[in-house]
């Protein structure tokens, strides 16, 4: 089969995040298996193209997300008259394929969910309870900070126009063949907020081929150490981990949490959510450690001195350093909203905890931190299941049946029509 990848977020050039890891291990996957796979991917620095570790990547220069689609479009149509590909794959995100369908239109199409601008901005700048908004705002006067109500909506340093966004990817994933979400929960939430056509939609999880690093990590740590990886923002959880770490430190007064990521915007205006986070912590600051990003090959050393791997998320997909977690063997303790509680197991390969309620999290942490056999089981349950759930040959498998799917779908409904 001949795949051809539209992502503007690719690594090295752009690998901010999920999608970027994503697209690159789908791609050497599907290579490894004898398919022929192109990828047309944004760069803030170079337009070429290469072979990038084995796959011919067309690089397309442009500094903003949401002016990659139609550069990618042209360059996928002129290479399309050359190959002749069987199918595309792009994000719901940004919409990255949308004027490849256009200038192509009888190519079948698969949009990949992995989060919608609308999801990440109500999820960062609107899930604020007013209780929860006037304590933030009573706490900056208290500490001379100038609080806001909220972020200002703005995505990869660009201001949002959130409803023309959410209509121009609610439209891409409508004329998708086949829409592929990696959590059956993030399938469901479009379903209703998009109207998604559930017959197109199939659940296909993200393929992860652990680092031989972390699979080599003994189950049972010795570091009293609970740590937090990921980007330091309300929709991760951290001020709900924030106010749970005094709860746990009364029980627990030799541990240390540690948050690795990088800072984005905090409730504070003018202040970083690391700078927040210190001063909200001071009490407590000889027990907290911020280590700021750590490359991937920190990521096993990071995990091996882990205790406790926290998750907290208001929401996730299908988050990638869930899958690292389960791969090192260590107790997790993961938002129960969204797609942590599938990968999980509903609570069997780890602990799972509503979002909004730090009383709960701290009780979680606390009872893991108090149980070391506890914990080697459910790192023992979390390696396990990674292992048979996740692992490249299973999911291989089920994104080709996906890509057949949407050929036949394209097949029967012939040249769509020119309105993308």
């Amino acid at each position: 089969m001949k795949i051809a990848f539209i992502s503007y977020e690719y690594p090295p050039d752009t690998a901010y995040g999920g999608i970027a890891t994503y697209v690159d291990q789908a791609a050497r996957m599907l290579s490894e298996r004898g398919h022929y796979v192109e990828v047309f991917a944004g760069s803030e620095r170079r337009a070429q193209s290469s072979d990038e570790n084995g796959i011919l990547t067309h690089r397309i220069l442009e500094h903003d997300p949401a002016g990659f689609a139609q550069p990618a479009g042209r360059a996928f149509a002129e290479r399309h008259r050359s190959i002749h590909f069987d199918v595309i794959e792009g994000p719901e995100y940004f919409a990255d394929a949308r004027e490849a369908i256009a200038r192509v239109p009888d190519v079948p199409l698969v949009v990949k969910l992995h989060t919608p601008s609308r999801v990440l901005l109500r999820l960062n700048y609107y899930e604020r309870s007013l209780l929860r908004r006037m304590r933030l705002f009573a706490w900056g006067l208290g500490h001379g900070y100038r609080p806001t109500w909220g972020y200002a909506p703005e995505i990869e340093g660009h201001r949002v126009d959130v409803s023309r966004r959410d209509a121009i990817e609610r439209a891409h994933a409508q004329d998708a063949d086949e829409i592929a979400t990696p959590s059956r929960s993030l399938g469901e939430m479009l379903e209703t907020e998009w109207g998604l056509d559930p017959a197109r939609i199939a659940c296909v999880p993200y393929p992860y081929a652990p680092a031989p690093g972390l699979l080599g990590i003994p189950i049972k740590p010795n570091a009293k150490i609970v740590t937090f990886v990921g980007r330091l923002e309300v929709r991760k959880g951290v001020l709900d981990l924030a106010a749970a770490i005094p709860q746990v430190l009364r029980e627990h007064p030799d541990t240390v949490f540690r948050f690795v990521g990088a800072a984005d915007a905090s409730p504070i205006a003018g202040q970083t959510m690391r700078e927040y986070l210190e001063q909200r912590l001071r009490p407590h600051r000889a027990s907290i450690e911020f280590t700021g990003p750590l490359a991937a090959a920190s990521i096993p050393q990071t995990l091996a001195t882990t205790a406790v791997c926290v998750l907290p998320s208001l929401w996730e997909n299908f988050p990638c350093v869930c899958l690292e977690a389960m791969a090192a063997g260590r107790a997790i303790v993961a938002s129960a909203a969204g797609g942590m509680r599938e990968m999980l197991a509903d609570g069997q390969a780890g602990q799972v905890v509503p979002p909004n309620d730090p009383r709960r999290l701290a009780r979680s942490v606390s009872a893991l931190l108090a149980d070391p056999e506890r914990r080697s089981e459910l790192g023992t349950a979390a390696r396990q299941r990674l292992l048979a759930e996740y692992a490249p040959d299973r999911i291989a498998a089920l994104q080709l049946a996906s890509y057949a799917r949407a050929v036949e779908r394209r097949r029967a409904l012939g040249r769509r029509p020119r309105h993308v």
